[in-house]
């Protein structure tokens, strides 16, 4: 059996009615969850948690903190010549979500 796949699938199922708004809404979940989750940790870091739309029908969330990467993966401290464990807190709010 042959099936036919229009390769726009991706944007026609986007643009369909409500589509784009709970990608957007979810968005917006994955920020409040992400900054619950490290609110308890750095009050700093979850104040650069945000949600945004990108183009008219995507949306991420995410840190811009500078230190974000070194925070969830962990980092090596120069200073005290130690590994500092990452706190993981985006695959985990991925999970939770």
């Amino acid at each position: 059996m042959t099936v036919w796949v229009d390769p726009d699938v991706e944007e026609i199922v986007a643009g369909l009615e409500g589509v784009t708004a709970e990608v957007v809404a979810t968005a917006h979940r994955g920020a409040a969850k992400l900054k619950a989750n490290i609110a308890n940790r750095t009050g700093a870091m979850a104040g650069s948690v945000s949600a945004e739309r990108v183009g008219s029908k995507d949306a991420f969330f995410g840190m811009s903190d500078e230190g974000a990467l070194g925070y969830n993966y962990g980092h090596h401290n120069v200073w005290s010549d130690e590994d500092v464990p990452g706190s993981h807190v985006i695959e985990k709010t991925i999970r939770e979500m």
